[in-house]
C-alpha cells in the first residue's frame, strides 16, 4: 500500500499543491517553517481525518479562506482509492471512490501510517502516560478494537473518580460497586492485551536495534502492569484491596492507568542512563516494531512519516535508516542534506513557502 498522489487546495501554508510520490523514498528538504510538518500533517490527515497537531479541524483551513480539501490517491497493486476530504467551519465530508464515509474510523481501513516527530523523544524523557499512549496506539493500529476497550475504561475511570470526590452521595455504595464491576473487567481486558503486544512489539524492536547498533546493544520493553493476575477474579480481588486508599485520596489508586513501562537498553533504563542518541534509537526502533506489526497482522505495508528525522540521529544512524526502508514507501523532512550524498536526486525535493519543487 503506498500513496500515489496528493492534492492539497488551501491546506495551512499550501494554497494549491500537487505531490507525485515514489514508492519507495521520498525526501522534502526546506528551512524551517516553509511547510514541511504541514505536508506530513496532510498525509496523516489523509489516513486519519485527523490531525496529529491540532485539535479543531478549521485550524487546517489557510488563513482567511473558508474551505480546505485534501484528495489522494492510494494504491495498492493494481487497486485504487480515491479520497477526498474537504473541511469547512462547520463541517467536514470525506468520500472514498465518491462513496460517503460517515466516521472517521471507516477511512482507517484504507492505508496504516506510522510517525516520528521530534516530540516523541518526551515518550522517554516524560512521565510513564507518555509510554502507555505509545503502546496503545501501535496495538489499536493491528487491532482496532483495543481502541474501543480504552474509551470505555477512560470513561468509566472518570466517573469513578468523579464519585469518589462525592462520598456523601446517597446512593455512593451501590454506584460504586456497579462501576467496580466495569472497570474491573475493562481493566484486565487492557492487561492482557498490552501483556501480548508488548511481547509482541519487543521482538521487533529488538531486532531493528540489534541491526542499527551492529548487536551491540540489547533493546527490552518490560510491561509493569500495577496488578498482575492470572484471572479476571483475581485482578477484582487485588484491585479492591485498594478501595480504602481510593476513598482516602477521592481518586482510584490501582489499575491500568498506573502500569508502568520502561525501556531499557543493555539492562539499565534509558531514562535514567540512556544517552540522547541512545533515547532517539530506541523510540525509532519501537516505531519501526509498529511497522513490522502491522506487516504482520494485515500482510500489508505501512507508510512510514519522518518529520526531521535527521536532526534527532547522527550520519550512521541516518544513513543505516536510508538503506534498510526501501521495501516501505517512506516520507521524510530535513532541514540539511546530511547522508543524502547516496540518494539519487529524483527522490529528493525542496520545500519553500509553501510550494514543493
Amino acid at each position: 500500500m503506498w500513496i500515489q498522489n496528493l492534492k492539497l487546495n488551501k491546506f495551512r501554508n499550501y494554497l494549491s499543491q500537487n505531490i507525485e510520490f515514489n514508492e519507495n523514498i521520498n525526501i522534502f528538504l526546506g528551512d524551517n517553517a516553509q511547510g514541511k510538518t504541514n505536508l506530513l500533517e496532510s498525509i496523516y490527515y489523509l489516513a486519519n481525518a485527523k490531525s496529529f497537531k491540532s485539535f479543531r479541524d478549521k485550524d487546517l483551513i489557510m488563513f482567511n479562506e473558508k474551505e480546505m480539501s485534501l484528495d489522494g490517491i492510494i494504491r495498492k497493486n493494481q487497486s485504487f482509492k480515491n479520497v477526498h476530504i474537504s473541511v469547512n467551519e462547520n463541517k467536514k465530508d470525506i468520500f472514498v471512490n465518491e462513496i460517503k464515509y460517515d466516521k472517521n474510523k471507516d477511512l482507517k481501513s484504507l492505508f496504516k501510517l506510522v510517525l516520528f516527530t521530534p516530540e516523541d523523544l518526551n515518550i522517554i524523557k516524560d512521565g510513564p502516560n507518555f509510554r502507555r499512549d505509545l503502546i496503545d496506539d501501535i496495538i489499536i493500529s493491528v487491532n482496532f478494537s483495543y481502541k474501543a476497550v480504552k474509551k470505555d475504561f477512560d470513561k468509566i475511570l472518570s466517573q469513578r473518580n468523579k464519585l469518589l470526590k462525592n462520598q456523601r452521595s446517597k446512593y455512593f455504595k451501590t454506584e460504586l460497586m456497579a462501576f467496580d464491576q466495569q472497570i474491573i473487567r475493562l481493566n484486565y481486558k487492557i492487561y492482557r492485551f498490552r501483556e501480548k503486544y508488548i511481547s509482541l512489539i519487543n521482538t521487533y524492536a529488538n531486532k531493528n536495534h540489534l541491526n542499527l547498533t551492529e548487536n551491540k546493544e540489547n533493546l527490552t520493553i518490560i510491561y509493569k502492569p500495577n496488578i498482575r493476575a492470572k484471572s479476571m477474579e483475581e485482578y477484582g480481588e487485588k484491585f479492591s484491596k485498594n478501595i480504602s486508599d481510593d476513598l482516602k485520596y477521592f481518586r482510584t489508586t490501582s489499575g491500568s492507568q498506573r502500569d508502568e513501562i520502561d525501556i531499557i537498553i543493555n539492562g539499565k533504563d534509558t531514562k535514567k542512563f540512556g544517552s540522547q542518541g541512545q533515547q532517539r534509537s530506541a523510540i525509532l526502533n519501537i516505531k519501526l516494531a509498529n511497522v513490522n506489526l502491522i506487516e504482520n497482522t494485515s500482510q500489508d505495508k505501512a507508510i512510514i512519516l519522518f518529520d526531521d528525522v535527521f536532526s534527532e540521529l547522527d550520519e550512521k544512524r541516518s544513513n543505516f535508516l536510508l538503506e534498510n526502508l526501501g521495501e516501505f514507501q517512506t516520507i521524510i523532512t530535513a532541514t540539511n542534506t546530511k547522508s543524502l550524498d547516496g540518494v539519487s536526486s529524483s527522490k529528493i525535493r525542496k520545500i519553500k513557502d509553501g510550494r514543493i519543487k
